[in-house]
């Protein structure tokens, strides 16, 4: 089953009430940032068995907050504390053991400490088991048990549980498929600001089926909201159609925007695109510096596109000095990758010697190569 979400790894906080003066007051001390007092506070009462000291000081040393960060420690103030059944402690020691974090890696222990936790009303402990029963993490799969899981988080407001529920009902891989209930949990988990539940349900409308009818402004409405937090395959697709002009009209600021969001975070397709937008000035002021940079960025990581755009600048000396031999090496990785226009333009650089030396066979092996693609236009021009 693709696309479920990690394992949820933020630390559960404070939830108990606290009782005694020396808690409340190290409580306080630490949300006014002075972890000496907390600290000096929460340790006696630690080391008397005061489950909810032995947390904080878990916790303390868990992110190193007014002491040496030292998971060996947290691990143990965890475990004294998790005994005493703090559902925090529990919670968080089976983070630590599911992470292998100062305590050797070990998924049945971790199972174990969230079993413990989830039984207590923990939400992320719910989510994380239905997780490691559907995955077989410190278990045997079983998809009955992580269902079970799932719909406790979920109905506990837990949004990947809602959306990993809706992705087994879609997929119908461990459960009978059933569209109208996979809809409902991307729904909630979409309500719920969940990106990967906004991009299902932006792909849904998108395309319609017999049970939701096409909608492209509600699929709009949903890649963009997805799009906001990140999700690239969301930034793509209306920087597409805001390039394209095909479902919205033509905005390359937009277009750019939303490349530029997604190249930055890691899209090769986006970087090369996003050179293009700089060396056309397409919704930014023409630049060829920076087209270089997001071409060099993509093609040096395998992008074809990026590396052809780099050979036709190296070639016709665009924005760079002209370098034929760079030229050659660009096309050279494109033709590889079968980028059809770089092996066509590779063989025209055999047939004339240029930045490589006159080879006809070359030359002929990479026309060849190319007629077992579409055909190409003659023209030299960018993608």
């Amino acid at each position: 089953m693709k696309n479920i979400s990690k394992i949820l790894i933020t630390f559960f906080l404070l939830s108990q009430p606290a009782h005694a003066n020396d808690v409340e007051e190290g409580l306080k001390a630490l949300n006014r940032g002075d972890y000496k007092t907390a600290f000096k506070k929460w340790k006696p009462m630690a080391e008397k068995g005061n489950s909810i000291a032995q947390f904080n000081l878990g916790l303390m040393y868990d992110r190193g907050d007014g002491v040496r960060h030292n998971l060996s420690k947290a691990v143990k103030w965890y475990r004294l504390a998790a005994k005493q059944k703090n559902v925090g402690a529990q919670f968080n020691l089976g983070l630590m053991y599911y992470n292998g974090e100062g305590v050797g890696k070990n998924y049945k222990k971790a199972l174990k400490w969230f079993l413990y936790a989830a039984s207590q009303g923990n939400i992320g402990a719910q989510y994380n088991l239905g997780w490691m029963f559907d995955k077989g993490e410190g278990t045997n799969p079983n998809y009955k048990r992580a269902i079970k899981w799932y719909r406790v988080a979920a109905k506990n407001g837990n949004s990947m549980a809602q959306y990993n529920l809706g992705l087994m009902y879609d997929k119908g891989e461990t459960v009978s498929r059933d569209f109208d209930k996979a809809f409902k949990w991307y729904l909630k988990a979409g309500n719920l600001g969940n990106p990967e539940a906004e991009l299902k349900l932006a792909q849904i409308y998108e395309q319609g089926n017999d049970k939701v009818g096409k909608d492209i402004q509600k699929a709009i409405k949903w890649y963009r909201s997805s799009a906001k937090q990140g999700k690239i395959q969301a930034q793509l697709w209306l920087a597409k159609i805001y390039g394209q002009g095909s479902l919205v009209e033509k905005n390359f600021d937009y277009a750019f925007k939303w490349y530029k969001a997604a190249a930055e975070k890691g899209s090769l397709e986006a970087q090369s695109r996003l050179g293009l937008h700089y060396m056309h000035g397409k919704g930014v002021k023409k630049n060829f510096m920076k087209a270089i940079y997001w071409f060099q960025k993509a093609a040096k990581s395998g992008n074809a596109k990026a590396q052809y755009n780099l050979g036709l600048l190296y070639e016709k000396g665009d924005g760079v000095s002209k370098n034929l031999r760079k030229a050659v090496k660009w096309y050279h990785r494109a033709a590889e990758q079968d980028h059809q226009k770089a092996q066509v333009n590779l063989g025209w650089m055999y047939v004339n010697g240029m930045g490589v030396k006159e080879d006809f066979d070359e030359a002929a092996k990479w026309y060849k190569r190319s007629e077992n693609l579409e055909k190409p236009s003659n023209k030299k021009h960018f993608n």
